[in-house]
């Protein structure tokens, strides 16, 4: 079977992550090819249009001083929470700050100045960050997002409460770290927002910006804060309306859009998206789940992603998880296994991104070993595939040497 270079190429972009980083071990041509940054960019862009649908890779659970946890959302039966092999993370503090295309933005708490870095579970790559100035660990706010204006990939730092409140003369500061040029900037003080945002927080990225919810002032009520990632502005959003006056109660990105969550409490949820930070439209209303407790039945509500099947996947106040199929308005368990006492959800979303986009040079723990891939051919059509392009690869160079 001959395979000309571009139908190769045409194969291999619409197969998963998973696949492609197999797929390295075929030959030195093929690591080359999806290793690339047009081909990882390509890829980038398939899997950002398919996101509209909503349906995330995996959801990846945070426990705060152990390793994290992967679930997938697509296996509606009962499963097993399987630990992610990453041991940069396990006995120190940490809490996810952000995720955006495959990379997550975490910061640790070694016990002495902390570090900040950036992580690909799908392809098993990490980039540890310089840290800017007075850098505080885990009770700093960060978000990650992609500039389209300029290809690159940023990471912005922004007031934080708990600074506010525990850290004497705390003077409030944005800055932003570019991958790029692997360096920080500080914003000019005039655009310094002024509102400040819980470290527990993870930034929402949609809509070409990044958003946090932020307390407006000393009430209880939370503006919607976003950073437009080309201009470099902050603004507030209007919220949907609402006759309730209800609070939001969280924020995050589903089908491809900004969305938040309108509580009426121990009755019904309404979540609200928008595309332009201006139209808001209510995607779906979710009842109270009378649940095997009181405590459950109270509990918040976090949308995650949607499911196969069209279900919505919700986590319940950190005691469980819970899909609702909005067509029959019925609720159903969703049993995992071995994912207690976890304290934040990322809705993850496989990538061939390196964290050293933009920086190819820096130090990093790299990709795993040929070794660990080679073991993982065995299915048979992928075999078949392997085979067959590697006789229209070598067939096609044979050609090429006769005709010199």
């Amino acid at each position: 079977m001959d395979f000309p270079e571009d139908i190769t190429v045409e194969i291999l972009k619409r197969l998963p992550v998973k696949t492609l980083v197999r797929f390295k071990c075929v030959s030195k041509w093929w690591r080359s090819l999806i290793n690339s940054p047009s081909f990882v960019k390509t890829h980038m862009g398939r899997i950002r249009s398919e996101s509209h649908l909503g349906m995330a890779s995996c959801i990846i659970l945070s426990r705060y001083g152990d390793s994290l946890l992967s679930l997938d959302p697509q296996n509606e039966g009962p499963q097993q929470a399987m630990e992610l092999e990453f041991p940069m993370l396990p006995y120190f503090p940490y809490y996810v700050k952000g995720h955006c295309d495959g990379l997550i933005c975490c910061v640790v708490n070694d016990g002495s100045q902390g570090f900040l870095l950036l992580y690909n579970a799908s392809i098993r790559e990490y980039r540890k960050m310089p840290i800017p100035p007075n850098f505080r660990s885990t009770r700093e706010v960060f978000g990650l997002g992609f500039d389209s204006s300029t290809q690159d990939y940023k990471i912005v730092r922004i007031p934080s409460m708990y600074c506010r409140l525990k850290v004497p003369g705390f003077v409030p500061k944005v800055e932003v770290f570019s991958l790029k040029s692997n360096s920080w900037r500080k914003l000019p003080d005039e655009d310094t927002p002024p509102y400040f945002v819980e470290h527990v927080f993870q930034a929402t990225c949609a809509n070409g910006g990044l958003y946090w919810l932020a307390e407006e002032g000393d009430s209880l009520r939370c503006v919607i804060l976003r950073f437009d990632l080309s201009l470099e502005k902050f603004n507030v959003v209007p919220p949907p309306p609402d006759e309730l006056n209800r609070n939001i109660s969280w924020i995050g990105a589903l089908k491809d859009q900004l969305c938040v969550l309108h509580s009426q409490r121990l009755s019904y949820v309404d979540v609200w998206g928008t595309k332009d930070d201006k139209t808001w439209t209510k995607l779906i209303t979710i009842p109270r789940s009378q649940g095997s407790s009181p405590s459950v039945y109270g509990s918040r509500y976090t949308p995650l992603c949607y499911t196969k099947s069209g279900s919505l996947l919700i986590s319940v106040g950190g005691e469980g998880f819970l899909t609702y199929d909005p067509v029959e308005k019925t609720f159903r368990q969703f049993e995992i296994r071995g994912a207690e006492h976890y304290l934040q959800e990322t809705a993850y979303f496989e990538s061939l991104v390196s964290p050293n986009f933009g920086n190819e040079h820096a130090s990093t723990s790299g990709e795993e070993e040929d070794g660990w891939l080679a073991d993982t051919t065995s299915n048979s059509s992928i075999r078949q595939l392997i085979l067959g392009l590697r006789r229209g690869l070598s067939s096609k160079s044979s050609r090429r040497s006769k005709q010199r």
